[in-house]
């Protein structure tokens, strides 16, 4: 269904000439045509204000969904807030927390654009959200572009404040472009804490650099045996895009649009956070013989 239901069409009181309907997709109210922009080339303020108002209207669409279907709670820290599932902190299972990108997006969105133009099953958090509590795993929205943080300071006040003495055995951290910059920062300043509580993290299109931030040697080798990184080309997903400087795993996301990396690659996301937390099986007796067998034979066989 295309038209915009009563629940969706005004959960909050909004003058903006769009409204999402009931499959995500930003529709006019009167003409029930898709979103357009409306960009003027020689009206920078009137092109500003059309900008704030659709990112303006996206996010508060987005945090009605988010606490009226998701049942999230929004949880104030100074001038800004993150969104999580109840009791994630208290819960002893695994907590999913996401970071996005630098810029206007806020918590709960990855692009205002795709978001606007594709929907929100592209645009939104929502599909990792969904996914996650499918999967009984708690999440942690950050929001670090809101408030008079630095995206880093942000991650950090997070970390210290929520993450740190909080009790799931397993944190798993997918952050988009500048949000990895910002975890690896996290990584320098709190090591220890850092390496005890993370499971896993996903790089998607990171602006990180394992050689320009003070990683340190034991930083450096945490990541490359605890992350991996998707990035934006031209080979399938999953495809390996190797660098010599890369630091960890490096896989195609399946799609040369930053924008699209978090929703193309999330899939294959989820499995390797699926990978990090299986028990690894030593080999049994009749395994470690049987193999040892293998070995003399084929000596055996090249003499």
């Amino acid at each position: 269904m295309s038209e915009c239901s009563e629940a969706t069409r005004n959960p909050i009181q909004s003058d903006f000439p769009y409204c999402f309907s009931e499959d995500g997709l930003l529709r006019h109210r009167e003409t029930r045509e898709p979103y357009r922009f409306p960009f003027r080339l020689h009206d920078a303020g009137d092109t500003e204000r059309a900008h704030r108002s659709l990112c303006l209207y996206i996010s508060r669409h987005v945090h009605h969904l988010l606490e009226t279907q998701f049942q999230l709670i929004k949880v104030f820290l100074e001038d800004s807030f993150v969104f999580m599932s109840a009791g994630a902190l208290e819960n002893p299972g695994s907590l999913l927390v996401l970071i996005q990108d630098l810029g206007t997006v806020r918590s709960g969105v990855w692009s205002w654009k795709l978001a606007a133009h594709d929907g929100l099953e592209r645009g939104s958090q929502i599909p990792y959200i969904r996914w996650a509590l499918l999967e009984s795993c708690a999440v942690l929205l950050m929001n670090p572009n809101e408030g008079s943080q630095t995206h880093e300071q942000h991650v950090r006040m997070v970390w210290e404040r929520m993450l740190s003495q909080s009790s799931p055995e397993h944190i798993f951290i997918v952050a988009h472009g500048y949000g990895g910059l910002a975890f690896v920062d996290l990584l320098c300043r709190q090591i220890e804490d850092v390496q005890r509580k993370v499971k896993a993290v996903a790089f998607l299109d990171s602006s990180h650099s394992f050689w320009h931030q003070p990683l340190g040697n034991a930083g450096r080798d945490w990541l490359k045996s605890h992350s991996r990184s998707w990035i934006p080309s031209r080979k399938p997903l999953n495809r390996s895009v190797g660098s010599l400087k890369a630091g960890c795993t490096q896989i195609s996301a399946g799609t040369q649009c930053h924008d699209s990396t978090p929703v193309v690659c999330m899939e294959s996301v989820f499995r390797f956070f699926s990978k990090m937390i299986k028990p690894k099986v030593p080999p049994t007796p009749f395994e470690i013989m049987t193999r040892s067998r293998s070995r003399a034979s084929e000596q055996n066989n090249n003499v």
